[in-house]
């Protein structure tokens, strides 16, 4: 024999003796099957808990989200509000202002262009804000167009002004 054999042999001899399971190969068996089944029940569960922890995340953080986006309205409607009034000002001060202008009947045609222009680009905002008027849920776009409307007030007056100016 090879002394190799021989040192496993006394390796396995001083090991201590095996007793088999009081119920043999059928408590191997079984035993078997129960650790199986604890696997077999862990994962769904294990797998339950993830989906269960991500859900209340994700609600957690909508509803946090929700309360943030209910709670700044209060402030920025104040704001809207007070640039809208202001918006809304110095529209009227622009049409005072084009109501004292003398108005004629006879202008350069580039002028007369440039003034029809505008008029139609007034009365374009002025049909799409009265369009924004009838939805209650855009405040900003109404904001948007009270600018523009300004801004094109603002062209015509100028116009109008340099117009008047010009003539005299």
């Amino acid at each position: 024999m090879h002394p190799d054999l021989n040192e496993w042999g006394g390796k396995l001899s001083s090991l201590a003796d095996f007793q088999p399971p009081a119920a043999g190969w059928s408590g191997v068996v079984a035993a078997r099957a129960s650790r199986e089944a604890r696997l077999d029940f862990g994962l769904p569960v294990a797998l339950a808990a993830v989906v269960l922890a991500t859900t209340t995340g994700i609600a957690l953080w909508l509803q946090s989200a929700r309360s943030a986006m209910t709670a700044v309205p209060s402030a920025f409607a104040a704001a809207e509000a007070a640039v809208a009034a202001d918006m809304r000002a110095e529209n009227q001060r622009l049409e005072q202002i084009l109501a004292v202008l003398p108005e004629r009947h006879a202008m350069r045609g580039s002028t007369a262009f440039t003034v029809a222009e505008l008029e139609d680009r007034l009365a374009l905002v002025d049909d799409r804000l009265s369009r924004v008027t009838l939805e209650p849920n855009a405040p900003e776009r109404a904001e948007q167009l009270w600018r523009e409307r300004v801004g094109v007030m603002n062209s015509l007056v100028q116009v109008r002004f340099a117009d008047a100016v010009g003539t005299y």
